[in-house]
């Protein structure tokens, strides 16, 4: 039984390597694939672009297409949006000094003028799609030291100008915070019975710096410029934890916790900032929360199974659940796509196929349950290779310098948004069963 139950799989695996005329995703042949794990997690879907289009603004993109919108109903019951719930696109200044509209007396005692948040329609756009077709959301992020208005740390909103206080930027961090989560909850009590499309917010992002001996993020943070140690975590947990609605879960993501085969210096930075985080929690008057720790899981096929299970084990043990937030992985180089075969030195895997299997049974093993602590989500970081990050020319030197193929679908007709199964996407399916 065991042997035809191989045969079987290796045909079904076999039998979606012929991209352009296998059944797109929305065809019934074709498995959903968050209906196949919800016994699993609750959560499971994509990251995925709208476009913030308009003057000055891009261009429409995947989310704004019906035909997108039908393939996430069927494959996912959560989205993350890639770039629009970021602070610069929630800004959305693009580089210009914004006007400023009132004040905001903050928990600190001090008061600053508010600016123009121009992206906040865009918010309630894209929270009306997700109601349309029945989608929750991860909000990914409050924090980050990258995609954020210079102008924000500066005086009077003008990135010509010096750094604010520190008291200041308290304030500005708590006024933006509030603001943002107060906006949803407004949108999801008017409009949705006051059910939640955001359950997940990404408080904080990428803190931990690449190399070197310090553990936080200094280089290219005007968070750490204006603060000088690592207290805009904390506050940033504090604020969230005041305004986030106590059953929306509060999230630090961060990347690169493995190298290889085994965890890297960053996951041991990553666990510091849990500690820093943590240690607050029973503040008296302004205490932090975080529930979950966040893993982008930016994998190659050179990463193990066995690390990637011991990254997670090692944030369950601190008491959290893990949001596996970014996962794509990277194909490196010499990889044939039709055939699924990795052909690189020192590889862990022979096929993508096998990575998606192997680091999947990972997450169903350490899956959270009612009596214990474990993964409770999956964020595809993408939805098709077409259009992965991974293929931009900063990223692809880390991989080879060759294009990638790190996603579950391919796009085989550039002028229609649908998408075609490859055989990783099968080789998900099957982890399932």
């Amino acid at each position: 039984m065991k042997k035809l139950k191989t045969i079987i799989t290796s045909l079904l695996l076999l039998s979606s390597f012929s991209f352009l005329s296998a059944a797109d995703w929305l065809d019934p042949s074709v498995p959903s694939f968050s209906k196949t794990y919800e016994k699993y997690f609750e959560h499971v879907g994509f990251a995925v672009e709208y476009g913030n289009f308009g003057t000055n603004w891009g261009t429409k993109q995947e989310l704004y297409y019906d035909e997108v919108q039908k393939g996430l109903a069927k494959h996912a019951n959560q989205i993350t949006m890639g770039n629009e719930f970021k602070p610069q696109f929630v800004m959305a200044w693009w580089g210009n000094t914004p006007k400023t509209n009132g004040t905001f007396t903050a928990s600190n005692g001090v008061t600053i003028k508010t600016p123009v948040l121009n992206g906040l329609q865009r918010i309630d756009d894209i929270l009306a799609i997700c109601k349309k077709n029945g989608l929750q959301m991860r909000g990914h992020t409050l924090g980050w030291h990258s995609q954020t208005e210079d102008g924000f740390f500066c005086k009077d909103y003008d990135k010509a100008k010096g750094l604010v206080s520190r008291e200041e930027m308290e304030a500005r961090l708590e006024w933006y915070i509030k603001t943002v989560l107060e906006r949803v909850d407004s949108w999801e009590k008017k409009n949705n019975n006051g059910k939640h499309i955001i359950w997940a917010w990404d408080v904080f992002n990428e803190a931990t710096p690449d190399g070197g001996a310090n553990w936080l993020r200094t280089d290219g943070s005007k968070w750490y410029s204006v603060y000088k140690n690592g207290d805009f975590l904390v506050d940033a947990f504090k604020y969230a934890n005041k305004y986030a609605p106590k059953d929306v879960k509060l999230v630090y993501n961060d990347y690169g916790g493995i190298y290889g085969t085994s965890t890297s210096d960053k996951h041991a930075k990553q666990l510091r900032v849990v500690d820093l985080i943590l240690s607050h929690k029973d503040d008296a008057v302004l205490p932090t929360r975080l529930d979950a720790m966040g893993l982008q899981s930016h994998h190659s096929v050179k990463n193990s199974a066995a690390a990637v299970e011991k990254e997670i084990t090692d944030f369950i043990a601190k008491g959290l659940d893990v949001q596996i937030t970014e996962l794509d992985i990277g194909t490196w180089n010499s990889y044939n796509k039709e055939k699924d075969v990795v052909g690189v030195n020192g590889k862990q895997f022979n096929s993508l196929a096998d990575a998606y299997k192997a680091f999947f049974q990972v997450y169903i093993k350490l899956r959270k349950t009612p009596s214990k602590h474990g993964v409770e989500s999956i964020t595809i970081w993408g939805l098709n290779d077409e259009h992965t990050w991974l293929n931009m020319e900063y990223q692809k030197k880390w991989l080879g310098n060759c294009d990638q193929y790190p996603l579950l679908f391919t796009k085989p007709d550039d002028k229609k948004w649908t998408y075609t199964p490859k055989p990783a996407f099968y080789a998900v399916i099957d982890a399932a069963k």
